[in-house]
């Protein structure tokens, strides 16, 4: 199957290595979106499937497509989570499975049980405590989790049931020299010792970026909102930034 980059919602034509990441049509822009090496990407479809194109001339060539990953691919990622040394690709499903894939001849090599989560709705890779691997972290039946990526459990799950996030950030923006996660559902934990230590009364938008606007050596959240509206919150001050004319 041949598909071109205006197939795939992208500028027409645009050969896969221009595709990085300050490019307007990054593709880290889109979760179940990524570059794989330079010459392929993976896809995951709202049909529960993976595909995998390898660029030919200007388009790219179907090499390869998955079985059903029993639930709509809402995002990809390249990492070691096993920390066997060696690059997966790790899927999450909005059914609540997660599925290491080998990358080169795309074997699966674990999936997590398929009950053990109803949906999830956001995650992450980090490596966040003192082991080598990353670990998982993710939105899950309302609960903020941290799964371990090597031995496959959970290593802790919040208190709080009723999380909605959609978008997890991993940084330190309280200039603590700490990392947080931060949640777009205005949610902000201590990455280490999990600690809840701000929830916001509103939303920090639909999608985040972090970045040091000010130069004060303490980064700020910027949250889109509605596709396209931009807010910014510094989180050390547990507000939305002032706006100076």
């Amino acid at each position: 199957m041949r598909l071109t980059c205006l197939a795939l919602g992208l500028c027409a034509l645009l050969p896969l290595h221009l595709l990085a990441a300050d490019s307007p049509h990054a593709l880290d822009e889109f979760d179940a979106m990524i570059k794989l090496g330079e010459d392929r990407l993976i896809m995951g479809d709202t049909h529960g499937i993976l595909h995998v194109y390898e660029i030919r001339d200007e388009g790219y060539d179907e090499v390869w497509t998955s079985e059903y990953m029993e639930g709509a691919i809402s995002g990809l990622f390249i990492g070691d989570p096993d920390g066997d040394g060696q690059q997966d690709i790790v899927v999450y499903t909005e059914t609540g499975r997660l599925h290491y894939l080998e990358t080169k001849k795309y074997t699966t090599i674990w999936s997590n049980p398929p009950n053990e989560y109803d949906r999830i709705t956001a995650l992450t890779l980090a490596n966040i405590d003192d082991d080598e691997q990353d670990e998982l972290i993710f939105c899950a039946d309302g609960r903020l989790i941290i799964y371990d990526g090597r031995d496959q459990f959970e290593e802790w799950r919040s208190d709080q049931t009723n999380i909605a996030a959609t978008d997890i950030i991993v940084a330190d923006v309280d200039g603590d020299d700490e990392a947080e996660l931060v949640l777009n559902s205005g949610h902000v934990f201590d990455a280490r010792f999990h600690d809840l230590e701000w929830q916001s009364p509103e939303s920090f938008g639909e999608r985040m970026g972090v970045i040091d606007l000010d130069d004060d050596g303490i980064a700020e959240i910027v949250g889109e909102f509605r596709g396209r509206f931009i807010r910014v919150f510094e989180i050390d001050l547990r507000r939305e930034k002032s706006v100076k004319r």
